[in-house]
């Protein structure tokens, strides 16, 4: 064994046999400090939750609004469609009228 390795273990089994080191109680006001900070970035969150949901639905609102102006633009004889919708509608005032 080289000595080096001697070293690194006496100091290695010394360690494991120390007693392990109290853990004392934490500085009086960090509690609060640590959840006011918490509550601080998760207030910060939710705006940012809050804006990039407004961003995706203003998005998707523009797509939408997008595809059907394309599709009504797009769709075959429209007017005919009108033009039925008129007629039918003159036929039921006309049977409804005395």
């Amino acid at each position: 064994m080289k000595p080096n390795d001697q070293s690194l273990r006496r100091l290695l089994e010394g360690a494991a046999k120390a007693p392990p080191e109290a853990i004392g109680t934490a500085p009086w006001g960090l509690e609060t400090r640590v959840l006011a900070h918490w509550r601080a970035a998760r207030a910060e969150d939710d705006s940012a939750f809050l804006f990039a949901f407004l961003c995706r639905a203003t998005l998707s609102a523009s797509l939408v609004l997008v595809l059907s102006a394309a599709w009504s633009l797009t769709r075959p004889s429209a007017s005919l469609a009108g033009d039925e919708a008129a007629f039918l509608d003159h036929e039921i005032q006309t049977s409804l009228s005395p």
